[in-house]
C-alpha cells in the first residue's frame, strides 16, 4: 500500500511540475497575442480601432467551440496528446512571416491567422481544464494554482521585457520576426513538456448529452451568466488600453514592459497569498475581492496623458498586480467547485458563455472607441483624450457587474474586509486569521435588513 501510495505520489508530484512548465514555455504565445506587443504587430499590419476590435473578440468568440470540446475529448483516450495537437495551432504564425516585409500588408490576413489559431486555442483551453481537474486535488487546486501562476507570471515578465526590448531596439520589420520566432520556439518547447505527464483515466468525460444537465444546474448558470456579464464589460475596453499608449501617447514599449513587470512581480506573490487564501476561505471571496480591484483601474486612466502617464503606469501597475491576480485564479478554481461533476461540458459552457460576452463586447468596443477617439480636449493645461473618458464609463460598468458574482452560492464565504484582514496577515507574517462566516452575510441599516455582496 505504501509502495503505491509513493508512486502515486511521485505521479502528482511529476504532473505539477511538468504542468507548470508547460505554463512556463505558452507564455511567449502569451506575450505575444495578449500585450501591447499584439497591439503593436497589429498597428504594422494595418489594423484601425474597427479593426482591432474584431481581432480581440476572436479569443472569446471562439470559446463557443468549447461545447464541441467534450465530445472530442471522449474519442481518444489521451488527452495530453489532444492538447498538443491544439495547442499546435500556434505555429500558424509562421505564414505571416513573409509578409512582414512586403509593403502592402494585409490586415484580412493578419485577422484569418490570428482566428485560425484562437479556434486551435478554445479547444486547447477545455482540455487543459479538464487535465487540471482529473490530476489536480480539488483541496490543493487553489494553492497549486497560485504557485503554477507565480512561475507563468515570472516568465510572462522576463518574455515580455525581451519582446520589449527587440521592438524598440530592432529595425521593423526585424524586430517582429525575431518576436514571432521566438514564440514559435517557445511552443515547440510547450508540447515537449506535455509528453512525460501520466494520466488517469476518468470514469467520466463528458458527452454533448451533459449539456442539459449543465443548464439545468442553475447555481452554474448564475455564475456563467455572471462570466458573461464580465467578459462583456472588460472586452469593451481591454484593446484600446495599448491602443491609447502606442497610438495616442506614442509610449516606448519598454516603458510599458516597466510597468509590466512591476505587476508581474506583484502577481507572483499575491498569486501564492490569493491561492492559499482560496483553499482557506473559500474562492469566491478571493473572486469578489479581486473584481473590486481591477474595476478601479479604469478609472486611473484619466491620468494616462502626456503630463501625468508615468503616475498612472504606476498605479494602473499595482492595483493590476494585485487584483487580476485573483481574478485570472478564481476564474479557474470557481468554476471547479461550483460544478456538480468534472464533465468537461460545465467547463465548456462557462467558457462559451464567457466568450460570447466578450465578443459581443470587442464587436461593440471597437466602433465606440473609434468614436470617442476621434476627440480629445483641455481642462485648463490637463489634456483629455475621448478614449480616457470611455475609460472611466468601463470602470463604473465593471462594478454593476460585481454582484451578479455575489449571488452565486459557494461551500465557503466570507466578507471583503475578512479577506483583506488576513491579506494584511499574511504580509505582516502573521498566522491566518481563522474566521468562519456563512454563505451570505447581512448588514442592518435602521429597521431594515439588507443582502450584501462586499
Amino acid at each position: 500500500m505504501s509502495q503505491e501510495s509513493g508512486k502515486f505520489k511521485f505521479h502528482k508530484n511529476k504532473n505539477e511540475f511538468f504542468l507548470t512548465l508547460e505554463g512556463v514555455f505558452s507564455s511567449f504565445y502569451f506575450v505575444l497575442t495578449q500585450t501591447a506587443i499584439f497591439t503593436a504587430v497589429a498597428i504594422y499590419f494595418g489594423l484601425n480601432e474597427v479593426w482591432l476590435g474584431l481581432a480581440a473578440s476572436f479569443p472569446m468568440a471562439f470559446q463557443i467551440f468549447q461545447l464541441f470540446a467534450p465530445a472530442v475529448i471522449e474519442k481518444f483516450s489521451s488527452k495530453k496528446m489532444l492538447l498538443a495537437f491544439f495547442n499546435s495551432g500556434r505555429f500558424l504564425w509562421v505564414v505571416l512571416l513573409p509578409f512582414l516585409f512586403v509593403e502592402q500588408r494585409s490586415p484580412k490576413l493578419f485577422i484569418a491567422v490570428f482566428a485560425l489559431s484562437q479556434i486551435f486555442a478554445a479547444f486547447a483551453g477545455n482540455i487543459w481544464v479538464s487535465m487540471i481537474s482529473d490530476m489536480i486535488p480539488e483541496e490543493r487546486r487553489g494553492k497549486y494554482l497560485g504557485l503554477r501562476n507565480f512561475f507563468v507570471s515570472l516568465s510572462t515578465l522576463l518574455v515580455f521585457y525581451l519582446f520589449s526590448v527587440i521592438n524598440d531596439n530592432v529595425k521593423i520589420p526585424f524586430n517582429f520576426l525575431l518576436i514571432i520566432t521566438a514564440t514559435l520556439l517557445g511552443s515547440f518547447l510547450s508540447l515537449l513538456t506535455l509528453m512525460p505527464l501520466e494520466e488517469r483515466r476518468a470514469t467520466k468525460t463528458g458527452t454533448v448529452n451533459d449539456l442539459k444537465l449543465v443548464l439545468a444546474d442553475k447555481n452554474f448558470m448564475k455564475l456563467s451568466k455572471a462570466y458573461f456579464a464580465w467578459n462583456f464589460v472588460v472586452l469593451l475596453a481591454a484593446p484600446f488600453f495599448p491602443y491609447h499608449q502606442l497610438h495616442n501617447l506614442k509610449l516606448p514599449m519598454t516603458y510599458i514592459s516597466y510597468a509590466s513587470i512591476t505587476a508581474s512581480v506583484l502577481s507572483m506573490v499575491f498569486y501564492t497569498i490569493w491561492g492559499k487564501l482560496s483553499d482557506e476561505f473559500g474562492h469566491k471571496s478571493v473572486l469578489i475581492a479581486g473584481l473590486s480591484i481591477v474595476s478601479i483601474t479604469p478609472a486611473i486612466w484619466i491620468l494616462m496623458n502626456e503630463r501625468d502617464w508615468i503616475l498612472a503606469l504606476a498605479l494602473d501597475a499595482v492595483l493590476s498586480g494585485v487584483g487580476w491576480a485573483a481574478v485570472n485564479l478564481a476564474f479557474i478554481t470557481l468554476p471547479m467547485e461550483t460544478a456538480s461533476s468534472n464533465s468537461p461540458m460545465y467547463f465548456a459552457v462557462f467558457s462559451a458563455l464567457g466568450g460570447l460576452g466578450g465578443m459581443i463586447g470587442s464587436l461593440v468596443g471597437g466602433p465606440l472607441a473609434s468614436f470617442f477617439n476621434s476627440f480629445d480636449f483641455y481642462i485648463g493645461d490637463f489634456h483629455i483624450y475621448g478614449l480616457q473618458i470611455f475609460f472611466i464609463m468601463e470602470s463604473a460598468l465593471r462594478y454593476s457587474v460585481i454582484p451578479l458574482f455575489a449571488k452565486i452560492s459557494s461551500r465557503k464565504y466570507v466578507s471583503l474586509p475578512t479577506l483583506f484582514t488576513n491579506v494584511l496577515s499574511i504580509l505582516s507574517g502573521r498566522h491566518v486569521v481563522r474566521i468562519h462566516e456563512g454563505n451570505r452575510s447581512d448588514v442592518i441599516i435602521g429597521r431594515k435588513r439588507i443582502s450584501r455582496w462586499w
